[in-house]
C-alpha cells in the first residue's frame, strides 16, 4: 500500500513539475548589452522602523555620474545577468560581476551561481514586460549585510535604470538613476 502511495505522488510531481516547465516566461527581444551612467538621486528613510533613530543619518553623496554596464543573456537552462558598477557603494570589480539564475518560472527566476567578489548569498531575477530587475543580498564581514536592487525600464535605444541600496541597519535606501544605451 506504501508504495502504491509513493508511485502515485511521484506521478503527480512528474505532472506539475512538466506544468512549471511549460509556464517559463519568453524572452524580450532587449536580450543585448547596454552602456550608460548613473548619478546619486537621493536617500530615502524608511518609516516603518520602530524606534525610529535618534539622529537620521543624512547622505551626501558625490552626484558625480559614474559608469555602469550590464548585459542580458538568455540561456538554454537560465539566464545571465552581468552587471559592472564603477562607483558608489556598491561598485562592482573591475570585470564586473556575472549572475546565473535559474529558469524563468512566471518572470521570476532564482541565483543558480555567481561569478562577483563579493559573492551575494542570495538573489533573485524578475522579468516582466520592458522591464528587469535582480535583487541581491550581500553580507560584511562582521555579519551585517546590505541588499541591492538593480531595475532596468527598457526604451528603444537602450533602458532607464535604478540602484537602490538599504542598508544594514534597515533604516534608509539610497538611489542612484541613470540611462543606458544599447551596445548592439
Amino acid at each position: 500500500m506504501i508504495s502504491r502511495r509513493r508511485v502515485m505522488a511521484s506521478g503527480g510531481a512528474l505532472l506539475v513539475a512538466h506544468d512549471a516547465a511549460a509556464q517559463a516566461t519568453n524572452w524580450p527581444d532587449w536580450v543585448d548589452s547596454y552602456v550608460g551612467a548613473v548619478s546619486f538621486y537621493r536617500s530615502i528613510p524608511l518609516e516603518d522602523i520602530l524606534p525610529p533613530p535618534r539622529t537620521p543619518s543624512v547622505d551626501f553623496d558625490d552626484r558625480t555620474p559614474f559608469g555602469l554596464q550590464f548585459s542580458v543573456t538568455a540561456t538554454g537552462d537560465g539566464s545571465i545577468v552581468w552587471l559592472r558598477i564603477d562607483g558608489g557603494p556598491m561598485q562592482t570589480a573591475e570585470q564586473g560581476e556575472t549572475l546565473r539564475f535559474g529558469l524563468l518560472i512566471d518572470g521570476v527566476a532564482l541565483l543558480a551561481s555567481a561569478d562577483a567578489r563579493p559573492a551575494p548569498r542570495s538573489a533573485n531575477l524578475t522579468v516582466r514586460p520592458n522591464q528587469l530587475s535582480t535583487e541581491a543580498l550581500f553580507a560584511h564581514a562582521d555579519g551585517s549585510f546590505w541588499r541591492r536592487h538593480f531595475t532596468a525600464n527598457f526604451t528603444s535605444t537602450g533602458a532607464d535604470v535604478i540602484l537602490w541600496v538599504f542598508d544594514a541597519a534597515g533604516t534608509r535606501a539610497r538611489t542612484w538613476r541613470g540611462t543606458t544605451r544599447r551596445r548592439g
